[in-house]
């Protein structure tokens, strides 16, 4: 039985419950909920220490519910840490696909038939449901459960749990999908079939450098730098869209808004900063076309639409690339983002090493070796991107 206190407050009452100390300052907490009645004031009171032990504030004779606790962990734990759209990445994952499958479970009380459970509600669907429920990929299932387990990973440091559950069970078996894609001789056909001084360059840095779409697209002048004698791409920013209710940015987090709902912001992880040396020719291209276009501010942007404007991925960058393949004869589901597998692709058959690779397309490695104490010269990088270019262009 809770212990209230309560006492007469203008009007009406004021019920009161004692919370644990501010963790912050331990200074002494009281929760206060007041109504007219001495029986509203308390029933007010109750409903509230009720939510705090639900989602897990306060200690309490049963373990939160499993959905209880996932919308108190992408509120408190989630959205405070992590980039807008990473946040709604995850929003969607756990009301999409986890609480409706397993939120009803105490956490308590997960076991490995839960979870596969969770499985086949994501990948098996059910046609009998109203309205019906379309089965989704393993990939879903899969990013399900790396979802859940960050949330019980959260629960056992937060006292919740004593251990994750997840730990005890396998993760779905995630089927993945190979992407299409672009050999040398057909980009270097995609390349030379662009007419447009913009695209051309744009396809380049695609293709023969493996940038990212955002990062293209987000391309400032103060990132072309010369290094050793080597003119460089140092990523440093990507082009992001944000609608109004994804602006919510991390109070670290270094944003730049151009206009409209687009923004530039760090590259998700710290292996996406990085110095990509340019070939001699797009070097020369890409100093020849900010010339042209009488780019000479340092932050300003190197692409932009006829108004003056960022280019958007799917209204500019996107049906250009579609474009692009038409107009070089190429037949088949691509996507801007096939450039960088092509870029990859090229750098492994040269036989590049795994550092001088990693580096150039910012990609993060489990091998601490690849990551602390793996150097990775200008000269290096610059020799790698150069035998990109030289393969796409022999074709």
């Amino acid at each position: 039985m809770r212990q209230y206190a309560c006492c007469v407050d203008g009007d009406g009452f004021r019920a009161t419950y004692e919370l644990p100390p501010d963790p912050a300052t331990g200074k002494r907490r009281v929760l206060k909920r007041r109504g007219k009645t001495k029986a509203i004031a308390r029933q007010r009171l109750d409903d509230a220490v009720k939510e705090y032990e639900r989602n897990g504030k306060l200690p309490s004779k049963s373990s939160p519910l499993l959905g209880d606790w996932l919308d108190r962990w992408l509120l408190e734990f989630v959205k405070p840490r992590l980039r807008p759209k990473t946040w709604k990445t995850y929003s969607s994952v756990v009301n999409a696909d986890i609480k409706p499958s397993i939120g009803g479970v105490r956490l308590n009380q997960l076991q490995p038939r839960h979870f596969r459970m969770m499985e086949q509600w994501i990948t098996k669907g059910d046609p009998d449901a109203v309205p019906p429920r379309r089965p989704k990929s393993s990939g879903t299932a899969g990013s399900a459960w790396r979802t859940l387990h960050k949330a019980l990973d959260d629960a056992v440091k937060e006292g919740l749990i004593d251990y994750n559950p997840c730990d005890r069970a396998e993760a779905p078996r995630v089927v993945l999908k190979k992407r299409q894609t672009l050999t040398a001789g057909q980009a270097r056909k995609l390349i030379e079939s662009e007419e447009d001084p913009m695209w051309h360059l744009m396809w380049r840095l695609a293709f023969e450098l493996g940038m990212r779409q955002g990062e293209r697209l987000g391309l400032t002048l103060d990132e072309v730098q010369e290094i050793d004698g080597v003119l460089c791409i140092v990523v440093r920013q990507q082009l992001q869209e944000f609608s109004a209710n994804e602006r919510d940015f991390p109070a670290d987090m270094e944003v730049r808004h151009l206009e409209d709902s687009a923004y530039l912001v760090p590259p998700k992880t710290n292996a996406g900063y990085r110095v990509i040396p340019m070939p001699k020719s797009l070097a020369v291209e890409l100093l020849a076309f900010t010339k042209a276009r009488g780019i000479s501010r340092p932050g300003a942007l190197v692409f932009v639409g006829a108004d003056g404007k960022h280019l958007r991925r799917q209204a500019d960058d996107e049906p250009r690339f579609a474009v692009a393949l038409q107009n070089a004869g190429i037949e088949g589901h691509y996507v801007p983002h096939s450039a960088r597998h092509t870029a990859a692709t090229a750098m492994m058959q040269l036989g590049l090493n795994d550092a001088v690779r990693k580096s150039i397309m910012g990609h993060a490695s489990i091998d601490v070796t690849d990551n602390v104490y793996t150097h990775v010269s200008t000269a290096d990088m610059a020799k790698a991107t150069a035998a990109v270019e030289s393969m796409i262009a022999a074709g």
